[in-house]
């Protein structure tokens, strides 16, 4: 996985598109940085677990809570997504130095993802794109395959969750991850598609120097995810 701070390794890709299973949608498979000011990351009181603290998307209506080890992005940190949703208050696990560049193991991001559609549309739309993003690389595209959304609600806002699996075959980049998930949850709040982007590495690279995130942490980002307003 390709981290997104401007001091980190930029995949840009010219024309890549990959394939998304649910619904034949085509994300495109590149990012950029935005230096617009992003929403200050909040901590709100008091998190969910002791060994936790907690972020707050005062635009998105979310809060989320992250293990202790995970680093806030800076303020103004944004990660605009290849079918253009803009995500912000990232927080970063597991980054290492390879070749001079700067790698990550796993992620987390909140925004708003476009309201002309249902929260399944945009969960699995957002999926499909980030996995494509940070996967493929400049010779090749990753394999996506994004599962079929599922139905839930938090706080009795209504909304989907999709998980995408991304692979990438003979990756000429030593450092990074040939295979990562990412899970999105899509809820229809007030300020709109309220979205969550957890991603990680499933596998490591041929150089190893962080280990993977623990799937634990994971699941217990998403599960943490409530709505503020």
């Amino acid at each position: 996985m390709v981290l997104r701070r401007s001091t980190r390794l930029l995949i840009t890709l010219g024309a890549v598109a990959a394939l998304l299973v649910v619904g034949g949608i085509a994300a495109a498979s590149f990012f950029r940085h935005d230096s617009d000011p992003s929403p200050e990351v909040a901590e709100a009181s008091p998190p969910l677990r002791t060994d936790a603290h907690t972020i707050t998307n005062e635009a998105a209506r979310l809060a989320f809570d992250v293990p202790a080890g995970w680093e806030p992005a800076e303020e103004d940190e944004e990660l605009t997504t290849s079918n253009g949703v803009k995500l912000d208050h990232l927080v970063d696990w597991g980054s290492y130095t390879c070749q001079g560049a700067e790698y990550g193991r796993a992620f987390v991001a909140s925004g708003i993802a476009p309201t002309d559609r249902k929260p399944t549309r945009a969960a699995s739309e957002l999926a499909a794109a980030v996995a494509a993003d940070q996967y493929s690389d400049g010779h090749q595209t990753a394999a996506v395959k994004v599962s079929k959304p599922q139905q839930m609600s938090k706080d009795g806002v209504e909304g989907a969750i999709v998980h995408a699996e991304a692979t990438l075959a003979n990756s000429a980049d030593p450092c990074a991850s040939t295979k990562g998930t990412v899970t999105v949850v899509a809820l229809a709040t007030s300020a709109g598609n309220s979205v969550l982007v957890v991603g990680a590495d499933s596998a490591p690279g041929p150089q190893q120097p962080t280990p993977l995130a623990d799937q634990a942490q994971l699941d217990g980002i998403v599960s943490s995810l409530r709505v503020t307003g």
